[in-house]
C-alpha cells in the first residue's frame, strides 16, 4: 500500500500540471497591477519519455526503502558461560516401585474383587490391571483390562468371568513418563456361584455393594427369639444356609467362632461347646464361670473369660487344654484390688468381656468396668494398661450397679497385624475404633449413629481392609475410608 499511495500521489501531480498548462494556454490575459507572467515554454508540454520515467523512478525509490535489514550478529557464548548453563536433565527411565499387598477374593457369580497397597510414586499416572488365565510374571506384552488414574483408588472388581475357572491378576503402577515395572507377582482366584439358602422373613439385607464388600458367609448368634435361640450362617443376601438351634439347657449362645476344621465353637450360660456341622457336640467344658468370649488357641487349648457378675475371688481369664484341665488363670484382684478399682460394682466387679492371645505370647484382656485394656505376660504380670483416660474419658470411676449408660465400656479388642488395636467403645456415641496402643491415638473410627443398634459388641477387620461391626440388631460392614 505504501508504494501504491506514493505512485498515485505522483501521478496526480503530473496530471494537475498538464491541466494547468492547458488552462493557461486557452485563457485571455486579464490586466492587473501585478506583473503579467507569460506561460513558460517548458510547461507547454511534457515529453512522453518523462511521463513514463517518473513513476518508475519513484518505484525504484520505494524498493530501496524496503530493503531487508542486515541479519543480527551471531551471539558468541564463552566457555565460562557454557559451563555455567544448567545441564539438560536426563530422561526419566526409572519405573515406580512394584505394587505391594495385592489381594483378591471371589465376589461370586463371575466377579472377583481386588485390593492393593497405595502406590508411593511421586509422579504417579495410573494403575494398570491385568487379567490372565495363566500365571503372570511379566506384563510387558500384555494390555491392561483397566487403568485407574486416582492414586487413592486401590480396589477393583473384575466382572464377566466364568465360574469355576482360575484367573490370575496383577497390578502395576505407571508414572507420567510412561515407566512401568512389568516384573510382577500375580495372585489367583477362582470365581464361584454364591451359595444359596432359605429366606427368613425376619432377616434382611438393606445394603449390599458387591464391588466393595468382602464376599463370603457370615456366622452369628441369633437370639432375637428368646424362645428359640440359634446360631446361623447367612450368605450375602441374608439367606440362611446353615443353622443350629441351641438346646434349652444351654441357654442362648454368646460368642461364636468358626474353627479351621469347619466346626463351631461357642459359649453358653453353662460352658463352652464345640459342635460339628451336623450339630453333634464333639467337645465341651462345663462351668457357670463363663461369659462373653472364648477362643481356640493354636495349641488346641481353649481360653475364655468370666465377667458377668464376677467377684474379686473369681478368675477373669481361664485356659483349659483338650482334656479339660485348667492350665492357666488370671485374677484381676492380684493387680487391681486398690483405688479407684476396688469399689467398682456394675454387673460384676470387672465385667471382663474379651480375651485374646497375642502374637508375642502375651494376653490382652478387656475388663469393661475398669475403662482400659490390660496386657499381661505368661506369668500374669501386667505389662501395660492401654487406653485408660485417653479413649474412654477421664472421669472418676464410680459406677452404680445396672446403670443404663456406662461411659467406661471397652469391648472385644483385637490385636491387628500392624500392632494397633481394633475395638468397640461403648462410651456414647458407640463406635468402632482403631487405636495406637503406645499413644492412645485413634487412627480410624466408625460411629454407629443408630441408637437402636447399641450396644455395639464386636468388630472384625476383614482381609480387604473392611471392618465388620456387630450391633444389637444389625451387622454393618464398612470400608477403610
Amino acid at each position: 500500500m505504501k508504494t501504491e499511495m506514493k505512485t498515485s500521489i505522483i501521478w496526480m501531480a503530473v496530471c494537475c500540471a498538464i491541466l494547468a498548462t492547458l488552462l493557461m494556454a486557452s485563457c485571455t490575459p486579464v490586466a492587473t497591477d501585478e506583473v503579467e507572467v507569460a506561460p513558460s515554454e517548458e510547461a507547454e508540454a511534457i515529453p512522453e519519455e518523462e511521463k513514463e520515467e517518473a513513476p518508475a523512478l519513484e518505484e525504484e525509490a520505494v524498493v530501496e526503502e524496503e530493503e531487508e535489514a542486515p541479519p543480527p550478529e551471531e551471539e558468541v557464548v564463552t566457555e565460562e558461560e557454557e559451563e555455567a548453563a544448567p545441564p539438560v536433565p536426563a530422561p526419566d527411565t526409572t519405573p515406580p516401585s512394584a505394587v505391594t499387598g495385592l489381594g483378591a477374593t471371589d465376589a461370586y457369580d463371575g466377579k472377583v474383587n481386588l485390593w492393593w497397597d497405595r502406590s508411593t510414586a511421586e509422579d504417579f499416572n495410573c494403575y494398570n490391571i491385568y487379567v490372565s488365565q495363566s500365571e503372570i510374571a511379566d506384563t510387558g506384552d500384555m494390555e491392561p483390562v483397566q487403568q485407574i488414574t486416582d492414586i487413592a483408588t486401590n480396589t477393583y472388581q473384575a466382572t464377566g468371568l466364568e465360574d469355576g475357572t482360575a484367573y490370575y491378576f496383577a497390578v502395576t503402577a505407571v508414572d507420567k513418563s510412561d515407566n512401568e515395572n512389568t516384573q510382577v507377582a500375580s495372585t489367583s482366584v477362582t470365581p464361584t456361584a454364591m451359595p444359596r439358602g432359605t429366606v427368613d422373613s425376619e432377616i434382611s439385607v438393606d445394603v449390599y455393594k458387591p464391588d466393595k464388600a468382602w464376599a463370603g458367609t457370615t456366622l452369628l448368634r441369633d437370639n432375637h427369639n428368646r424362645e428359640a435361640p440359634r446360631i446361623i450362617e447367612v450368605n450375602m443376601l441374608g439367606e440362611i444356609i446353615w443353622e443350629y438351634v441351641v438346646p434349652r439347657n444351654m441357654g442362648p449362645a454368646g460368642d461364636v467362632e468358626l474353627l479351621p476344621d469347619n466346626h463351631i465353637l461357642f459359649t453358653a450360660t453353662n460352658g463352652v461347646y464345640e459342635i460339628d456341622r451336623s450339630g453333634e457336640i464333639v467337645w465341651s467344658y462345663l462351668t457357670d464361670k463363663i461369659s462373653h468370649d472364648a477362643d481356640r488357641l493354636p495349641n488346641g487349648n481353649t481360653i475364655f473369660v468370666f465377667g458377668m457378675y464376677d467377684q474379686k475371688s473369681d478368675a477373669q481369664v481361664t485356659e483349659v487344654n483338650p482334656d479339660g484341665e485348667i492350665v492357666w488363670e488370671w485374677y484381676a484382684s492380684d493387680h487391681f484390688n486398690e483405688s479407684p478399682y476396688s469399689t467398682i460394682d456394675n454387673e460384676g466387679w470387672t465385667h471382663t468381656n474379651a480375651v485374646t492371645r497375642m502374637a508375642n505370647g502375651n494376653t490382652l484382656i478387656s475388663p469393661r468396668n475398669f475403662g482400659l485394656l490390660i496386657e499381661v505376660d505368661a506369668e500374669g504380670e501386667v505389662v501395660r494398661t492401654i487406653g485408660g483416660g485417653v479413649i474412654f474419658n477421664e472421669k472418676p470411676i464410680t459406677l452404680r450397679a445396672h446403670e443404663n449408660v456406662d461411659p467406661f465400656s471397652p469391648h472385644d479388642p483385637e490385636a491387628l497385624p500392624n500392632g494397633n488395636i481394633l475395638m468397640l467403645s461403648q462410651y456414647s456415641p458407640h463406635r468402632a475404633i482403631e487405636m495406637v496402643p503406645e499413644t492412645g491415638e485413634v487412627v480410624w473410627e466408625y460411629t454407629v449413629s443408630d441408637r437402636d443398634n447399641w450396644p455395639v459388641r464386636d468388630a472384625d477387620r476383614l482381609p480387604n481392609g473392611n471392618t465388620l461391626i456387630t450391633g444389637a440388631k444389625q451387622l454393618i460392614e464398612v470400608t477403610a475410608g
